[in-house]
Formats: structure tokens, sequence, C-alpha cells
């Protein structure tokens, strides 16, 4: 049975292999394809009174009849997007197909050991989960480092318009003297806007891909100013004032919650750990429910439970300001 199972491993990162040496090209096409947009939106900026739309076609897999069923999928768009959310430079085919080998091989793994179909399902689930996991974590912090230098951004573009510069160079600036991921999306919106987007749908797709709260109401107050009027350095330096306030705000409430939080997470984890615990200090107590068929239903319903209780506590505690 083991040599069995390591010729199947040996078979699938065989079949891995082979497929990226097959797309060992795509970073050239990618190169390829951009040059070839901005040379055609450096053409139609030159025209006057046109509103130029931009619309990506993007690569959603390497291969091309497989690239043209994933572009008719909004899930796959999603996907996508997510991806680029996340600054991972991968396609949405590799990364299913990642996760797909995952569960595989942490289900066959499982059969080494135990042939329980819940088990090895299971364990086949929580591994495919596990790279997507990783692109929402990757997201979630790229989104978190952006909030941070935030404020600072937008101090920046205040003191450059008070100096007299134009809004498309305090934007340059940003993108110039602040760190990433900031600094690389203030780029985008400053080289969409020179290549000929109006400063609107520049910013629209800045807040499309970086969907945040605080983003958006700058963007808001920038939209307002150009229609309106008014002195757009003191808005932005009130708007940087209330997305401190409001971090500083979400820290006290973090800092008063500490205890209550800990105490929730240890009550998460304490049925887990009594199990361990128990199951090396007298096996033959819980061999039932590790070998019996009835007990795998048991940890499955358990687990089940586990995670509502995880998910409730962490929408009680995800407090919105």
């Amino acid at each position: 049975m083991l040599t069995s199972f390591l010729v199947f491993v040996f078979g699938l990162f065989l079949v891995l292999g082979a497929y990226l040496l097959a797309t060992l090209r795509t970073d050239a096409k990618r190169t390829r394809l951009q040059k070839r947009l901005s040379d055609a939106l450096l053409h139609s900026a030159h025209t006057e009174d046109i509103e130029v739309v931009l619309a990506r076609n993007e690569l959603m897999s390497e291969i091309p009849w497989i690239n043209r069923s994933l572009v008719r999928l909004q899930a796959a768009l999603h996907l996508k997007q997510v991806l680029d959310q996340a600054d991972l430079h991968i396609t949405p085919s590799r990364l299913v197909m990642f996760s797909v080998m995952a569960g595989m091989l942490a289900g066959l793994a499982i059969s080494v050991i135990s042939f329980s179909i819940l088990l090895m399902l299971g364990a086949g689930l929580v591994a495919a989960a596990l790279p997507f996991a990783h692109v929402w974590w990757k997201r979630k912090k790229r989104f978190e480092a952006f909030l941070e230098n935030l404020p600072d951004a937008l101090d920046l573009m205040s003191r450059a318009l008070s100096a007299g510069h134009a809004f498309s160079e305090a934007l340059h600036m940003v993108s110039a003297e602040m760190p990433e991921p900031i600094a690389g999306e203030f780029r985008k919106a400053y080289e969409e806007q020179n290549l000929g987007l109006s400063l609107k749908l520049a910013m629209e797709n800045l807040t499309h891909r970086m969907p945040l709260l605080d983003l958006r109401m700058c963007v808001t107050a920038i939209m307002i100013q150009r229609e309106t009027g008014g002195n757009l350095a003191e808005i932005l330096e009130k708007v940087a004032h209330t997305i401190r306030e409001r971090f500083r705000i979400m820290g006290d409430l973090k800092t008063l919650t500490t205890s209550s939080r800990m105490s929730a997470w240890l009550l998460c984890g304490l049925p887990i750990f009594v199990t361990i615990v128990i199951t090396f200090m007298n096996p033959d107590y819980m061999s039932v429910l590790w070998k019996d068929s009835r007990g795998h239903y048991l940890i499955a319903a358990g687990l089940f439970l586990q995670l509502t209780g995880m998910l409730i506590v962490r929408k009680i505690l995800d407090i919105k300001i």
C-alpha cells in the first residue's frame, strides 16, 4: 500500500512539473500584453472629448481554451480580483489546481493510516482550503499595510497641494515616497490618468483594487471637491485626521476587550486540548472514539459545533466603527 501511494505521489508531482514547464512563458506573454495596452492608451491619450474606457482581458489560465472558459465565469473573475488584491502573481486555474492536489494528497495520506471515508474527506477539505486561506491572509495583510500608511499619504498629498502642486503630481509624490503597497496602488492611478483615463475613473479603479471603507471615504471627498470646489488640501487633512481617530478608537476597543477575547478562545480550545491529553494519558479509553465509525461521527459533530462556536465568537468581537 505504501509503495502504491509513493508511486501515485511521484506521478502527481511529475504531472505538476510538466504543467509548470509548459507555462514558463506566461510572464513574457503578460509583459507583451501590457506593452501593447500601454501603446494603445498612449495613442488614445491625445484625443479630446472622448471618454477612454479601459477593458482588461485578464489572464485566467495559461491554457487558451481553459482561459476562454474561465473568462465567462463570474466566480473566476472574482478569484482573479482577490489574487490581484493579495498581490500574488498566480492565475486562478493554477491556484485551483494546487488546492485540488493538496486535497488529494491529504486524503491519500490519511488513507495510509485509516480507511475512514469521513477522515479522508475531512483532511482533504482542510488541505484543499489551505491555498485559499493563504490568499485571504495575504490579502488581509496587504489591506492592513495599506490602511496603516493611508493617513500619511493623505498628509503628503495635502502638503503637496498646499505647496501649489497639481493633484496628479501629488499622486506621483505618494507613489515615489511612500512604501508599498500604497505606493504601487497610487502609481497605477497616476499612470492610468497619464495614459488617458479621467481622474474619476482612475480613482474608481483604485477603490476597486482596494475595497476599503477609509479609501472610499477619501475618494468620495475628492470627487465632491472636484464638482463643488473648495480647499482640497484642507479636506484631505481632515480625512486623514478622521482615519487616525478611527484607528485610535479601534485600538482602545481591542485593549478593553482583550480579557474577554482571551477567555473566549480558551473556552474554544479547551475541548481539543482535553481530548489530546486524555488520548496520550489513556489511549485505550479513547480508542473507541478514534477507531470506531460511530466515534468518527462524534468527532465530525464536535468539530462542526466547535467551528460554529468560534465563528459566533468572532462575529461578536467584530465591532464595526
